[in-house]
């Protein structure tokens, strides 16, 4: 599950890709959340009736919602310079934000064995961006920016988990979503045509299966064997940037994101260590 759920998020943001060469950011934003939300409802219905919508955190719902339109943005405006392995290597550096802001937002003490892992893992990011060389690309602060607004919704998340059922919480970020990203379509205001609507529910299907998925998988295994699982996304933007688009990222890139990975994941186990002992 963890896997094809991580394959499914490399589909929407090539469909993504795809779609900002014709159309503009704001409307595939639009065109995600809301064939999105229609997935989620018909699933969410069949399967948990109306514990779908039952939340204790209503607006912090619709804020990681706001968080989650805003991270997309950011994210579908960069794939449409950069090469999907590049946005993801960078969006992988999101544990790291979180373990830096946790102690402020979240009240969390964080020992020097993290500490020295997100210093290290910003390290690998460094290698992705390498500033100053022909390889950056000023669209990779937008992907900076898109692992930062998700660090935020990765810590509301915390916040809403212990009350609120995974389906709810999904659905919400979701509908939301759809609802909080239509201003977007003000500002260029265009209609998709022939193959553009096909690719627009592919995204939006793509992304909510993916988190479907995602939730179903941490309700039936524990988080700690599932965590490696995230950074199969890498491989699987290889692949499809290569196959879709012909791209093909450079060593230092790769490098830089299994940097990153093995960083966040050395944060995650360190996190946990820690809970337990607490």
């Amino acid at each position: 599950m963890m896997i094809s759920a991580f394959a499914l998020f490399s589909l929407l943001d090539a469909s993504a890709k795809h779609l900002v060469r014709t159309l503009p950011p704001g409307l595939v934003v639009a065109g995600r959340y809301a064939f999105g939300t229609a997935f989620i409802a018909i699933i969410g219905w069949v399967v948990w009736k109306s514990a779908m919508w039952r939340t204790a955190h209503l607006r912090l719902q619709l804020l990681r919602g706001a968080l989650m339109v805003v991270a997309t943005l950011l994210n579908f405006v960069a794939v449409k310079y950069l090469q999907l392995a590049q946005t993801s290597a960078i969006l992988f550096s999101s544990p790291l934000w979180v373990c830096l802001l946790s102690p402020m937002l979240l009240g969390e003490k964080v020992g020097w064995r993290r500490w020295s892992a997100v210093i290290v893992g910003f390290l690998g990011v460094m290698l992705v961006l390498r500033p100053g060389t022909d390889a950056f690309h000023p669209a990779m602060f937008l992907s900076l920016g898109a692992a930062l607004t998700l660090a935020f919704y990765q810590i509301l998340t915390r916040r809403v988990g212990g009350r609120d059922a995974a389906i709810s919480s999904l659905f919400w970020s979701t509908a939301s979503g759809a609802v909080l990203s239509l201003p977007l379509l003000a500002a260029d205001p265009v209609l998709p045509h022939g193959m553009e609507w096909m690719f627009l529910a592919l995204a939006g299907l793509s992304g909510s299966a993916g988190h479907f998925l995602l939730a179903e998988a941490h309700r039936r295994a524990d988080a700690s064997l599932l965590a490696p699982f995230v950074y199969s996304q890498l491989g699987w933007m290889i692949l499809i940037g290569w196959l879709w688009f012909g791209d093909v990222p450079d060593l230092w890139t790769v490098i830089g994101a299994l940097v990153v990975a093995v960083a966040g994941l050395v944060v995650y186990y360190r996190e946990r260590t820690a809970h337990m002992k607490a």
